[in-house]
């Protein structure tokens, strides 16, 4: 059966097609970092994929080059939405570590839509934000001796799980605009974030596989 991957509207230009799921990019002249978008289809419940990306403590076991992740506070809101507030820090070659705190929006029947799951994040600057040097922190990161970390400059985003199939697949979508700050140029930013997507899509869909959400 094929389903429907293409992208919400015009703006997006498709990047490439893997088949069960397409890439695809948008410039933003204004700050100079495009944004990227995934959609595909998962052989997993809805339930399941929502699961998986909420299990933020184990991230640094699957997500590529997370290295710690702290769950800051958690709020329920009511019975379908908690706000939680996370700090993530990752280190990939060649660059100083990146780290930044998450507002996250994790709720069930989003915006009316029944059975689907979303996650809704943008960067967190209050009473909830955390740096490599907040004693909570700095005992579980590795920063390096001469490349001090950087704050990543913003990140605001998404996963949108939508049932399929009577809720026995999942329609994902995920998208991201994000820069990771300090020196990098525009060009290798937008670069690495059309780069990441298929490891992302590899470790998101190998994931949905372990027995700790249950059998499949």
């Amino acid at each position: 059966m094929s389903y429907d991957l293409s992208a919400p509207d015009s703006s997006w230009e498709e990047i490439n097609d893997k088949g069960d799921f397409k890439n695809y990019y948008k410039d933003d002249k204004e700050s100079g970092t495009g944004k990227v978008l995934m959609i595909g289809v998962a052989d997993a419940t809805p339930a399941r994929c929502f699961a998986v990306v909420g299990d933020y403590d184990e991230f640094p076991n699957f997500m590529p080059y997370m290295q710690y992740v702290k769950l800051i506070n958690e709020n329920k809101v009511d019975e379908n939405k908690t706000i939680n507030h996370v700090f993530f820090y990752f280190s990939a070659p060649l660059i100083a570590g990146r780290y930044y705190t998450l507002e996250l929006a994790d709720e069930k029947n989003p915006d009316g839509k029944e059975g689907a799951y979303r996650s809704k994040w943008t960067m967190e600057k209050g009473k909830f934000r955390r740096t490599p040097d907040d004693a909570e922190i700095k005992k579980h990161v590795k920063t390096g001796l001469f490349q001090k970390p950087v704050e990543t400059a913003f990140n605001d985003g998404y996963w949108l799980f939508e049932p399929l199939d009577g809720g026995k697949k999942t329609k994902v979508t995920y998208y991201v605009w994000t820069n990771p700050g300090g020196s990098i140029p525009d060009m290798a930013v937008n670069k690495g974030n059309k780069l990441a997507l298929p490891e992302l899509w590899k470790c998101f869909t190998k994931r949905l596989k372990d027995s700790k959400y249950g059998a499949l």
